[in-house]
């Protein structure tokens, strides 16, 4: 539940480096969905909620559960830690992201995980 949930962020000031998000009211908002983080725990716990995800999910734009971050893209990946619990990883970035790459990535990094944390 909540209150058992932990949130990490980090590089979000990279987000001024994509013209399409500096703009100062979406890059507000972006930094405060960051900040609050109750609105990316909603998207952690919708993920983790849906017992046939077991890989990644993809939301672009309108797509998105976020509405803040309807200009921006979210590639999420679950993993697993043992003892029936379960974590995410996830990449936010613009619509215009190498979805190719960042799948590999991710896809990469959660197998990582679920080796290292299954042991």
């Amino acid at each position: 539940d909540e209150e058992d949930m932990e949130i990490y962020t980090s590089g979000a000031t990279n987000i001024f480096k994509y013209p399409e998000l500096a703009d100062k009211d979406k890059a507000t908002e972006l930094i405060s969905a960051f900040e609050e983080k109750h609105e990316l725990a909603d998207l952690v716990k919708e993920q983790m909620s849906d017992g046939e995800n077991t890989g990644i999910q993809v939301y672009i734009g309108d797509e998105m559960p976020i509405q803040t971050m309807k200009d921006c893209s979210i590639v999420t990946a679950r993993y697993e830690l043992g003892d029936g619990m379960y974590g995410t990883i996830g990449i936010i970035g613009p619509k215009r992201m190498d979805y190719e790459n960042v799948v590999d990535s991710l896809k990469e990094l959660k197998n990582q995980l679920d080796d290292v944390l299954k042991k």
